[in-house]
């Protein structure tokens, strides 16, 4: 056993208390914020199941096996547009404030477990299209704005 005085005993104890403070405090979440990261992130949640798309012009519900809008529309596919919301990986997120933007369409997206629907925007500043959710902004291009929202349902 190793003979130590009593203030050096305190010190022991004292960086094994902040050491093991670390190591279950720190860095699980500095480990998972790393992960996360790398990560892509898609806009239905895995598991989740996408009920209903509501446009400003249009629902997309689910009738049976097949999609459909309500009113009853030629023109997008429905099958088309829900593929895209499905298999859509958001980029990364633009970290800058608030800017002045002017929205282009507004989308709620109503997947099964949430009580409330999501509210996607779709926006514009200048030549820059944004996907926005909450206060988060995802930078894409206007082929992806018009595969989410087509020009026909805003």
């Amino acid at each position: 056993m190793l003979r130590l005085s009593r203030q050096s005993w305190n010190n022991l104890i004292i960086f094994g208390v902040l050491a093991l403070f670390f190591l279950f405090y720190i860095a699980p979440s500095h480990l998972a914020f790393m992960l996360s990261r790398d990560q892509t992130i898609s806009i239905v949640a895995p598991g989740q199941k996408l009920l209903q798309l509501q446009f400003p012009r249009a629902t997309l519900k689910q009738a049976g096996p097949v999609w459909r809008f309500e009113p009853q529309l030629d023109q997008p596919v429905p099958e088309t547009i829900l593929q895209h919301w499905l298999n859509f990986q958001l980029p990364a997120a633009k970290p800058e404030g608030p800017q002045i933007m002017a929205q282009v369409c507004r989308v709620l997206l109503y997947q099964s477990g949430e009580a409330q629907p999501m509210l996607w925007l779709i926006a514009v500043d200048q030549q820059q299209w944004y996907l926005q959710y909450q206060q988060v902004i995802f930078p894409i291009d206007q082929a992806t704005a018009d595969k989410l929202c087509p020009p026909s349902l805003r």
